[in-house]
């Protein structure tokens, strides 16, 4: 297509925004209702039957989810242009440019930013997945971000509508290397937490500058989305988004996020200031890093104070009890009357505490509850002293069998067939065996017919009975 062709005798194309897999979008002006526009034009090689049943399913889907983050459709038709048929699209016009674009230019996104798109992505994918609607290439070139910071999800053109057959083969691998969902290289059945991971991978760009998984080998990317886990992200990056994004990235679909409202408000409480109660007012203020802080250092100084203290309050309350006691005033060192008779109760309390004898007035006597002599004896009588019974030692206990075992070392099952290895690792006692086809088999592993090719985790590592075990086949057949 030329700029100036007027498709449909009404939509004058004027310059071309961006080109795809499926087709090239153009900015355009509706001669009818004078407005501009944007119009997908099917690429002209893609003329087979599926291709143009998939564009219309496109313009179909797009027409009938409504949302934040979601593109307006406004027409569609099939015309003929120059001898050739010519299907398009036409869409609301987002004026804004690509995640792509905005990255290569400013480099790593803040989290506050990056959090706030995947926030907003989210949110339109759970309007399209409330419709049964799979979008299955969430990437940075299909998310457009406007003028005002708003992104919007655009490209449904390989989405998998829940509802209706497929058009493309169950085998079929679609999606963009760096972003695909380990499911959706498995063969395994696609849903709405697919989106999540591509999601998760695009967040992982935005935080650390590149993909999780990025490889000049397609394989080698392949095989890192289904066994490898992500490199840490930046150590700035603040811990709770970290989290969030790892829960995206999980191998294991039911793992993830379970919607995207969920999603959302964890993006948006990952970045909100932490607040502290506010001195006197009890009103809550976010407290800045300097000053978090400082207050920690304070709060550990008042805790090692409060330890010192409390050493030193026992030792304090023993001297002061032997000083306001002084068994030794009063009788020579060694003498038999100062067992036999003691000074009065009223004069342990003394006031020599202070030198001089003042300060200190002595505590009279309850003659009520406390007659007189009661307190008179320092040490019981020798026929008062009780012997605490001797409590007989408890029986050992019974010998109790020993637990039961909890995994054992894996066995190696490569090169058995696909059946046989699952029944063989079932009989030992793993209950979550899951076999799947593979792009990427063991360096020379056999390749033919259903042979397993690798599995996760290898052969001789001990695990966990109720550990998850992948055995893996080449290829996209159908093996039992």
């Amino acid at each position: 297509m030329d700029t100036g062709t007027l498709v449909a005798e009404r939509y004058r194309l004027d310059a071309m925004i961006a080109s795809g897999g499926m087709g090239a979008v153009w900015r355009a002006f509706d001669s009818y209702l004078e407005r501009t526009v944007a119009v997908k034009i099917l690429h002209a090689a893609l003329a087979d039957r599926d291709s143009s049943h998939r564009f219309a399913r496109e313009a179909r889907i797009l027409a009938g989810l409504k949302g934040p983050g979601l593109v307006d459709v406004y027409d569609y038709g099939e015309t003929v242009e120059g001898g050739r048929p010519v299907r398009y699209i036409v869409m609301e016009l987002i004026e804004g440019r690509t995640l792509t674009g905005l990255l290569e230019e400013h480099g790593r996104l803040a989290p506050e930013e990056a959090m706030r798109y995947v926030a907003a992505v989210a949110e339109a994918l759970d309007a399209a997945h409330e419709r049964g609607v799979v979008h299955r290439d969430i990437k940075p070139g299909n998310l457009l971000i406007e003028p005002d910071g708003s992104p919007r999800l655009v490209d449904f053109g390989i989405s998998l509508d829940e509802n209706r057959s497929r058009l493309t083969s169950p085998n079929g691998i679609l999606g963009t290397p760096s972003y695909v969902s380990p499911e959706q290289l498995n063969g395994r059945k696609v849903c709405r937490f697919a989106d999540f991971y591509s999601l998760g991978a695009v967040a992982y760009e935005c935080l650390s500058g590149r993909p999780p998984f990025a490889s000049d080998d397609p394989l080698d990317t392949v095989h890192m989305h289904l066994y490898e886990e992500p490199p840490s992200l930046p150590p700035e990056i603040p811990g709770r988004v970290g989290e969030v994004v790892a829960r995206c990235l999980k191998k294991n679909p039911k793992e993830r996020w379970p919607t995207g409202s969920e999603l959302a408000a964890a993006c948006r409480a990952a970045v909100e200031p932490v607040a502290v109660p506010a001195q006197r007012t009890g009103e809550t203020r976010p407290t800045p890093p300097a000053a978090t802080e400082e207050l920690g250092g304070r709060e550990r100084r008042r805790g090692r104070k409060s330890l010192l203290l409390a050493g030193l309050v026992p030792v304090l309350i023993a001297v002061l009890v032997a000083v306001v006691w002084r068994p030794w005033v009063g009788t020579a060192v060694g003498s038999d009357e100062s067992l036999e008779h003691p000074a009065p109760a009223s004069d342990f309390v003394s006031s020599s505490v202070v030198p001089g004898g003042a300060g200190i007035e002595p505590s009279p006597v309850d003659e009520a509850t406390d007659p007189p002599g009661a307190d008179q004896t320092l040490e019981p009588a020798a026929d008062s002293t009780e012997v605490a019974p001797v409590e007989p030692a408890p029986e050992p206990d019974e010998p109790t069998a020993a637990p039961p075992a909890t995994g054992a070392e894996l066995p190696d099952v490569i090169g058995m067939e696909a059946d046989d290895a699952e029944q063989h690792l079932t009989s030992l006692g793993y209950t979550r065996v899951a076999v799947a086809p593979t792009l990427l088999p063991e360096p020379g592993a056999r390749t033919g017919g259903c042979n397993i090719v690798s599995q996760n985790p290898d052969g001789g590592e001990w695990v966990e009975y109720d550990r998850k075990v992948t055995i893996s086949y080449f290829g996209l057949k159908d093996c039992p």
